[in-house]
């Protein structure tokens, strides 16, 4: 790993920003579907770090969905993200336990840690390009993760994919402007 990717990663997982929703919603396609059930995009943004855009975010969910839901893993949903940056897998377990470190306290963080180490063992390191999309079924209690449309990951766990959707939508979030702009649409 260079220098320049080693200090991009350590930054990263100290402090994001995310710029707004506008122009970047229209990167991304108005509408998905997942199991059957049709998802609209609620927002989108780029989660940089200093001068450098490090992925663009798109959160989808149903149209009537609320934020409470969102958040709380309550209706299918589907987050993207499209990297356009190499960075190490390492680095996104860091920027990860960032957020969740701010979110869970003592006990609960320690029995959330096994399930999301499952989750980011089968992650790698991505590349300019490369595409991590996370998909929640409610009704199927389907977790999946995918890179580039390959399936890396599936549990049946509610409580991960709240948690692991909370790192960009949950108080406090990995960065507070891409969470606006991720419920940019959301009544």
């Amino acid at each position: 790993m260079s220098r320049r990717t080693a200090l991009l990663g350590a930054g990263m997982a100290l402090a994001l920003a995310g710029t707004t929703a506008g122009a970047m919603a229209d990167a991304f396609a108005p509408q998905s579907e997942l199991a059957g059930t049709a998802l609209v995009l609620q927002g989108a943004g780029t989660a940089s770090y200093m001068i450098w855009d490090v992925y663009d975010a798109a959160l989808y969910a149903p149209a009537e969905a609320n934020e409470g839901a969102i958040v709380n893993a309550e209706v299918p949903m589907s987050l993207i993200l499209e990297y356009h940056r190499n960075v190490g897998v390492a680095d996104i377990r860091k920027a990860t336990w960032v957020a969740l470190d701010e979110q869970y306290a003592g006990e609960e963080r320690e029995r959330l840690r096994p399930k999301i180490d499952a989750i980011q063992n089968a992650m790698i390191d991505v590349t300019d390009g490369d595409r991590y999309q996370l998909d929640w079924d409610p009704e199927a209690q389907r977790l999946t993760l995918k890179l580039n449309d390959e399936t890396r990951f599936e549990s049946d766990d509610r409580e991960l994919a709240r948690a692991y959707f909370g790192i960009w939508l949950a108080e406090p979030p990995l960065s507070d402007k891409l969470r606006a702009a991720l419920l940019s649409r959301v009544d």
